[in-house]
């Protein structure tokens, strides 16, 4: 589905690398991204959304795979420090030159949140309850694609960023 919403990069924030980096998302330019929000402690969607990002990774062509990146942020940016992160890249065998895993402040991440459509917040128990959301992102960080829910229609979102990856059909995806 296309979007006509804004740019990640009107953020204006300071987000950690789980190197420990210090960017801006505006950093993020200059190449399309599959991004959505996480928390590494999480048993639920998390993984199939992370699963879900990294059979869209595995099925691009070698030539869109060089101009896509993979964006993770956590929602829980109290615990899952830039080591926790770190080892959750090792963990989950994120490639360092296509993913990103970051984490914000609390308002940072709550406005990400809202400008992505991610709702989130937390149960009873404190645990954190959020929707899951495969977006993509052209390369200004404007959201062209939205997909909700896990198992999404894999095949159409690869198509989705092969070709904004490599500029075909671009008329598809002009707002």
């Amino acid at each position: 589905m296309a979007d006509a919403g804004g740019s990640i990069c009107d953020i204006d924030a300071v987000w950690e690398t789980d190197f420990g980096k210090k960017i801006k998302l505006s950093d993020l330019n200059g190449r399309v991204r599959v991004i959505s929000m996480f928390y590494s402690t999480c048993q639920g969607v998390c993984i199939t959304t992370k699963q879900d990002m990294q059979a869209l990774e595995a099925s691009l062509s070698p030539a869109a795979r060089e101009r896509v990146g993979f964006v993770l942020v956590t929602l829980d940016f109290s615990r899952d420090t830039a080591q926790v992160l770190k080892a959750y890249r090792r963990e989950e065998d994120l490639s360092p030159t296509r993913w990103i895993l970051l984490r914000g402040n609390k308002a940072a991440t709550s406005k990400l949140a809202a400008l992505l459509g991610i709702g989130a917040g937390r149960d009873d128990s404190g645990r954190f309850i959020h929707s899951s959301e495969l977006i993509v992102l052209d390369e200004s960080g404007r959201i062209i694609h939205r997909h909700a829910g896990v198992r999404a229609d894999l095949d159409g979102i690869a198509r989705e960023i092969e070709a904004a990856a490599l500029h075909k059909d671009s008329a598809r995806f002009s707002n």
